[in-house]
C-alpha cells in the first residue's frame, strides 16, 4: 500500500518528509504527500509536526510521527543518516527551490530555542550538491551559519552557484566580520537578510556586526528581529526598536507570549511601518 506523508503545520514544504519521500522512492515504495483525511487511505503515514504553538488536528494513532512540534519530540525517532542525504522529492510538494542545511546546529545556547538541544554545537552538514541541481533559488535553513569556521566558503559555493538565496533563519551580527560581509555581499539575494537582536543587554557586543550588515547590503534589506516578552522590559523594547531605526535598520518584533495583550500591541505597532514611522508608541498606546 501507499506510504503517506502528512505535513501537519508550517507554511515551507517539510524538508525532512521531502527527504524521507525520495529515500522510501529509492527503496522501491509508493509515496505520496497527503492531508488529514487521506490518511486512512494509506498503508502507513509519516506526520511530521514543527511548531508546538500549533493544533496537530486528526494525526492516526499508528502514524510515524516526527519533529519538534509534537511534546514528546525528544522521545521520537530521527531520519535514517541515509534519508537525511538523499535528494529531496521537491515533486511531491510542487517545491521548485531548493532547501537545505549545509550546517547544523548552534554555538548559542539560547533558552528559548529548540536548536542547541536537537542539534548540538556547529558542524558541517551537507554539500550543497546534494540538495540543489540547478534551482533558481535556493532557501537556507542553517541555524547559525555565521558560527561555522568554513562560513566564508559556504558563502563561496552559493555565491557560485548564481541562485537567488533566502537565509531564512538570519545570521549571528556578533560573528560578523569584514570578510564574511564582502563574501555576503557577493551572493545573490532572495529577499531580505535577517539577523536578531534578542536580548536586551550585549549592544556593545552586536552593534558593530549590525552596521557592517547593513553597509554591506543595499539599503533596506537588512531586517532585525526583536525577540520580547521572554526576559525584557517594555523600556527594553522600545530602546532596542528606536535603536535600530536610529541605525537605519529595520525591526520586526516577535512576541515570546502572542497572546499577551501588550506584546500584541508593542509588535503590531512595530511591524506595520507606515504607523511606526509616524506614531510614536506613547500616542499608539493609548
Amino acid at each position: 500500500m501507499t506510504i503517506g506523508l502528512y505535513q501537519v503545520d508550517g507554511k515551507y514544504p517539510n524538508l525532512a518528509l521531502m527527504h524521507l519521500g525520495e529515500w522510501l522512492r529509492e527503496l522501491g515504495e509508493a509515496v505520496e504527500r497527503i492531508g488529514a483525511l487521506e490518511q486512512v487511505m494509506c498503508g502507513t503515514v509519516y506526520a511530521s509536526k514543527v511548531f508546538t504553538a500549533s493544533e496537530a488536528g486528526y494525526v492516526r494513532e499508528d502514524a510515524i510521527r516526527g519533529g519538534t512540534g509534537w511534546a514528546d519530540w525528544r522521545d521520537l525517532p530521527s531520519l535514517p543518516a541515509e534519508a537525511e542525504h538523499s535528494y529531496p522529492a521537491y515533486d511531491l510538494w510542487g517545491c521548485d527551490y531548493a532547501m537545505g542545511f549545509l550546517t547544523r546546529g548552534c554555538i548559542r545556547h539560547c533558552p528559548f530555542c529548540f536548536v542547541p538541544e536537537k542539534e548540538g554545537m556547529i558542524r558541517h552538514n551537507s554539500h550543497l550538491s546534494e540538495w540543489w541541481r540547478g534551482q533558481k533559488q535556493i532557501r537556507l535553513l542553517d541555524a547559525n551559519l555565521t558560527a561555522s569556521q568554513d562560513a566564508i566558503g559556504y558563502l563561496g559555493e552559493l555565491a557560485a552557484s548564481m541562485a537567488r538565496v533566502d537565509f531564512s533563519q538570519g545570521l549571528d551580527a556578533r560573528l560578523v566580520t569584514p570578510e564574511f560581509c564582502e563574501a555576503l555581499r557577493a551572493v545573490r539575494k532572495w529577499g531580505r537578510v535577517h539577523t536578531a537582536w534578542d536580548w536586551p543587554g550585549g549592544e556593545a557586543e552586536i552593534m558593530p556586526g549590525l552596521r557592517m550588515l547593513r553597509d554591506a547590503l543595499p539599503k533596506g534589506q537588512l531586517t532585525a528581529y526583536v525577540l520580547i516578552g521572554y526576559a525584557s522590559t517594555p523600556e527594553e523594547d522600545l530602546y532596542r526598536v528606536i535603536r535600530l531605526e536610529e541605525e537605519g535598520i529595520e525591526s520586526f518584533v516577535m512576541p515570546f507570549n502572542k497572546t499577551d495583550a501588550y506584546q500584541k500591541r508593542f509588535a503590531r505597532w512595530v511591524n506595520m511601518k507606515a504607523i511606526f514611522k509616524t506614531v510614536q508608541w506613547k500616542d499608539y498606546n493609548k
